[in-house]
């Protein structure tokens, strides 16, 4: 499929009822905790689905840095972050944090909507996938002290039923989560808060 009639087809899901919780519930890691709202005090936050029209469509993760303190360290995400007291809107926090850690120029970028919101209460976030493209084959570069790769991934390769397997996962607090649903991407595991997003843009992608 062209990267054309990716756009056009996503932007025409968009319009309809998301998929929600039931596409997330497919990649919780731990299913009694996937909770269908956030608690009055969850900090707000934003990430970006950036679609790239390359050599083939593609979208971009991020690995993170290892760092002692950091829940989600060395983790697969995409790129995204806090929403502070500059950014406007969820969209130009999603901007804003793609910019810095990958070097994805805002003004370039076309924002398509957002998917739904997802509570992560490991780190009492409240995050809102925002999906946007790009015409420009951006040259994208980690930001060294957040990131350690930038991972750049066809549309088409996702959209392979073969990705889906199960295994177990140490947590940050040296906890081991039985069975977790992941996606396996290139060698790399996408697991939690991430394959729940994923998960329900491939089920936009794939309808």
């Amino acid at each position: 499929m062209s990267f054309a009639r990716y756009i056009q087809h996503l932007e025409n899901r968009l319009h309809e009822p998301l998929p929600g919780q039931s596409a997330h519930y497919k990649m919780a890691a731990t299913k009694g905790r996937l909770a269908s709202e956030a608690p009055p005090h969850a900090s707000q936050a934003a990430v970006l689905i950036p679609l790239l029209n390359g050599e083939n469509a593609q979208t971009v993760f991020i690995q993170r840095k290892k760092h002692e303190k950091d829940k989600h360290s060395g983790q697969i995400s995409f790129p995204g972050g806090k929403l502070e007291a500059s950014d406007v809107s969820l969209e130009a926090c999603a901007l804003r944090e793609a910019h810095e850690e990958i070097g994805l120029e805002p003004s370039k970028v076309t924002v398509m909507g957002r998917l739904t919101p997802l509570y992560i209460p490991v780190s009492n976030f409240l995050v809102t996938p925002v999906l946007a493209y790009t015409h420009e084959d951006s040259n994208l570069v980690p930001q060294p002290s957040e990131v350690d790769d930038v991972i750049r991934v066809d549309l088409s390769y996702l959209l392979q039923s073969q990705l889906v397997d199960k295994t177990n996962i140490k947590t940050h607090h040296g906890i081991t989560l039985k069975n977790v649903p992941y996606f396996r991407i290139h060698s790399k595991v996408v697991w939690g808060a991430t394959a729940m997003i994923l998960s329900e843009f491939l089920s936009l992608l794939d309808a």
